[in-house]
């Protein structure tokens, strides 16, 4: 009935679920960790060019609206 190749979607057991999940956190938590350490010598020069850009905007947007009132 049940041949040598296993079905792609055949139910696994408990502990290989646990397993897996277990692996993908671990997997997640050295990526975000990799992340933070590669991004916090730039950070500050992405919160001011972020802060700039906002300021720029509302700047725009400002002269904008003071011109359309008239």
């Amino acid at each position: 009935m049940r041949g040598g190749k296993k079905s792609e979607f055949s139910v696994k057991s408990p502990f290989e679920w646990v397993f897996h999940a277990c692996l993908l956190l671990l997997g997640a938590v050295i990526a975000l960790n990799v992340a933070v350490t590669f991004l916090r010598p730039v950070l500050p020069w992405l919160i001011g060019g972020i802060a700039l850009a906002a300021t720029a905007w509302i700047t725009v947007a400002l002269v904008r609206w003071r011109r359309s009132r008239w």
